[in-house]
């Protein structure tokens, strides 16, 4: 069967479609995420992620590509928003602030040092309000830019100073 054979038959409610859609797409997914993270217990992770995402979208899918196609620009998103989280948590430099910041599982609530936080609280509000957004609410630029009425330039450049000054603070 052939896969908008399938995607229609899981659509119509037959769930053991998707599970063929799996078996039939899990491996290359796999691979792709291989070459993209570099190990195989991310890939793992985020082709789970992947195959969950779809499951929960393949209802809404129109079929105005193929689902090969489909599945990896879901896959792509999946791995984009894996790598903010990573370059997030290195710009914060869990590398270089590791001894003032901790931080728990990121779907759970994170405990930040407190001479972090205090740092956090000096920095100017448009700073102190785009580090909130950008780390602990995990938004895009894009999405900050519009919430803060501001071009998404001045959010990225905001963001830039605020680690800058956050690092500087810390140092201090």
């Amino acid at each position: 069967m052939n896969d908008r054979q399938l995607v229609i038959k899981f659509q119509n409610g037959e769930k053991e479609a998707f599970d063929q859609l799996v078996k039939k797409h899990y491996e290359q997914t796999q691979n792709l995420f291989i070459g993209l993270a570099g190990n195989n217990m991310d890939a793992n992770d985020l082709c789970q992620e992947t195959f969950i995402r779809v499951y929960h979208s393949l209802k809404k899918f129109k079929s105005e590509s193929k689902f090969s196609t489909w599945l990896y620009r879901i896959a792509i998103n999946v791995f984009n928003s894996y790598h903010r989280k990573l370059k997030v948590r290195r710009v914060l430099s869990f590398e270089e602030v590791s001894e003032i910041a901790k931080v728990e599982d990121p779907n759970n609530s994170r405990e930040v040092d407190p001479e972090l936080w205090d740092a956090i609280k000096a920095l100017p509000k448009k700073q102190k309000m785009i580090i909130t957004l950008r780390v602990f609410q995990e938004l895009p630029f894009k999405d900050i830019s519009t919430i803060l009425n501001i071009s998404e330039n001045s959010s990225k450049v905001n963001y830039h100073h605020a680690i800058k000054n956050l690092k500087k603070k810390v140092k201090e």
